[in-house]
């Protein structure tokens, strides 16, 4: 008997793999934890084969807003809450800046099986200090060569900076502190040449001047919040603003949080053309009575907002990827890709989804996990936390 020619292969599925506009039956094979074939019907056995009959193939999720500093403040289990349910890379948006990075860096992640890679907060101290007060309340916190040297030495762990223009990050109506967070954060991300991530959601200066700071690649995070400084206008039309700052380039991301997306204002932006590039959790340990959603609870609300399939999974792939400069190795399944995809069902009935403002969105269909796949071997999925 022969060597099986592959580690694992998953057969019978419908794959979809927007950056290789495929949408159809294919057959993935797995080895040395890589994508190692598609075709629609491969040749050879593996030493594991999944039966994907019936079931979704993709790329494993990414999740472009999360807070997995497990153990300080907010930060969940990345293996737990994210891995399990299929999302194989979590990017950390800002939990750590360059005085708690090493903590993060040195004992948090060497305990995950999640790609895990991080914003580094323009905070020196990251969110920690935010449980007693705005991290950003005193503007000495935000050192810019400091950043940008951390940032730089900690290459490929640290994709951009995060900054918080919000009134709870940079202390209740201070605008002169907000503009000068926003200024520092630029700073630092030019000077370490990397990409400049921000929290647009309550902000207590003006959205568009927010967006004109942003290049191409940068995010903006929150998108769809229902606060004042909002991407409507007061004539409930998308700001001519944002559409300027997507056709440049400028991620999109919505950062969900439950607090930080009003359905309605996702609704409406949506309806008029306005499609988030990513889609992100602001995945953290709530206060009691709010409601995180893990990433395949908002893959199926906003496949209930109006997107494809093809659009949900774009939006947690290909575009995740390309949005921390990782397109070449993550968000897809080519050949020579890393070996991570996610099996799942879009299975029929009545789901509700709720967010911080109250409303409701009805959904008929959802995903769910059937097999979690990271390097290229097999992962007891579960289907634990919010869906």
């Amino acid at each position: 008997m022969t060597d099986p020619r592959w580690d694992l292969v998953v057969r019978g599925g419908t794959l979809i793999d927007p950056a290789q506009s495929i949408a159809a039956k294919r057959d993935v094979a797995f080895s040395g934890g890589k994508v190692a074939a598609v075709a629609e019907a491969l040749a050879g056995e593996g030493t594991e084969v999944i039966d994907a009959t019936g079931a979704l193939v993709t790329p494993g999720l990414i999740d472009i807003h999360a807070h997995v500093y497990h153990g300080l403040y907010i930060g969940r289990h990345a293996d737990q809450t994210s891995l399990a349910n299929g999302v194989t890379t979590v990017v950390d948006a800002g939990s750590a800046g360059w005085m708690t990075l090493p903590g993060l860096r040195d004992y948090v992640i060497p305990t995950y099986r999640t790609r895990v890679y991080a914003f580094l907060h323009i905070g020196a101290t990251g969110l920690v200090i935010n449980r007693i007060m705005p991290e950003l309340a005193d503007i000495n916190f935000a050192q810019v060569e400091e950043a940008a040297r951390t940032a730089t030495e900690n290459r490929p762990l640290v994709v951009g900076i995060k900054v918080r223009i919000a009134h709870r990050a940079t202390g209740q109506g201070n605008q002169a502190n907000a503009r000068e967070a926003l200024r520092r954060a630029r700073q630092a991300a030019d000077l370490a040449r990397v990409r400049l991530m921000v929290h647009v959601s309550d902000t207590p200066i003006p959205l568009p001047e927010i967006l004109d700071e942003l290049h191409a690649g940068d995010i903006a995070t929150h998108i769809f919040n229902g606060n004042a400084e909002q991407v409507l206008g007061a004539d409930g039309r998308v700001r001519r603003e944002v559409r300027a700052a997507k056709e440049r380039g400028v991620v999109l991301d919505v950062g969900h949080a439950s607090v930080h997306c009003d359905a309605n204002v996702a609704r409406r932006a949506i309806g008029e053309g306005l499609s988030p590039t990513t889609l992100s959790t602001d995945l953290h340990t709530p206060p009691p009575g709010r409601i995180v959603y893990n990433l395949r609870g908002l893959m199926s609300k906003f496949l209930a907002l109006g997107l494809t399939v093809e659009e949900v999974v774009a939006s947690v792939t290909s575009r995740a990827a390309a949005a921390i400069g990782k397109a070449d190795e993550l968000g897809s399944l080519a050949p020579g890709m890393a070996g991570d995809a996610v099996v799942l069902d879009l299975e029929d009935g009545p789901f509700s989804y709720v967010d911080g403002a109250g409303n409701e969105v009805k959904a008929t269909r959802r995903f769910r996990t059937r097999h979690v796949i990271r390097a290229g071997r097999r992962l007891p999925a579960a289907h634990a936390d919010h869906l």
